[in-house]
């Protein structure tokens, strides 16, 4: 399995990374998308993903700059002329209002040449032995009152990709770091947004955890407070395009 991320920005914009989204590609030529942050078809295809490839997308929550590239890579595959099948994941009771995006950006379904699904999000088959499952975060709790009012769920959710006894684990947006706890024992990779956390505290958790690796990403413009040097465990900071072998 090979990640790689083309957005590491957070949703605070800034000109030298594009927004959430990461791709897990796989030996038999199927890719998945890992959220879909405004670009990101132009991200995979400068960062040399074939976008016919993409058997499945999972959005892990609709805030903006997690999702709304997705009519721009809808329009692509229509446009090259997609014939393969392809499942959208999105949250829990989202379903209608992105059924409802399609039609709202022409994208309907009578044109397209490839049949589309939308999918509550859970587990997620991948491939070469590897298959994801979510789990919950607190992202959005600070909006319940008002996702109540608006007739919206305030759900958020990480990843968990599993092969045998390996695991990686994509926090994707998270409340703080106590989301992580329980999620990353073990994991040999912790892709970690670093918008809503204190770096330091995400290390010393994530190397009392045993996890091997920390790649910190969706980095604001005016990057969190990372440690000049944490002992113990490796970890880096994300740039776009990076790609990580597994």
């Amino acid at each position: 399995m090979i990640l790689t991320l083309h957005g590491t920005g957070a949703g605070t914009p800034g000109g030298d990374r594009m927004a959430s989204a990461l791709t897990a590609s796989f030996a038999d030529g199927s890719i998945v998308l890992f959220d879909a942050g405004e670009g990101c078809t132009r991200a995979m295809l400068r960062d040399g993903i074939e976008i016919n490839r993409i058997a499945r997308v999972a959005i892990s929550h609709t805030h903006a700059d997690h999702w709304t590239g997705l009519p721009g890579l809808i329009m692509g595959w229509g446009l090259a002329k997609r014939t393969d099948p392809v499942t959208i994941h999105v949250p829990p009771g989202s379903e209608p209002v992105f059924e409802e995006l399609l039609s709202f950006s022409y994208s309907f379904r009578e044109k397209l040449p490839f049949a589309l699904k939308f999918a509550a999000l859970g587990d997620i088959p991948l491939s070469d032995g590897w298959d994801a499952d979510i789990f919950d975060t607190t992202h959005l709790d600070g909006v319940k009152e008002l996702a109540v009012k608006y007739g919206r769920a305030a759900v958020a959710y990480g990843y968990r990709l599993t092969n045998g006894d390996r695991k990686v684990v994509l926090s994707q947006d998270i409340g703080g770091e106590d989301d992580l706890r329980g999620v990353i024992a073990g994991a040999e990779l912790l892709i970690c947004e670093s918008a809503h956390v204190e770096p330091a505290s995400v290390l010393a958790i994530a190397r009392d955890a045993g996890v091997r690796q920390v790649i910190f990403t969706h980095v604001p413009p005016d990057d969190p407070a990372f440690p000049d040097a944490f002992d113990g465990i490796a970890w880096s900071v994300a740039v776009d395009g990076m790609r990580v072998g597994l």
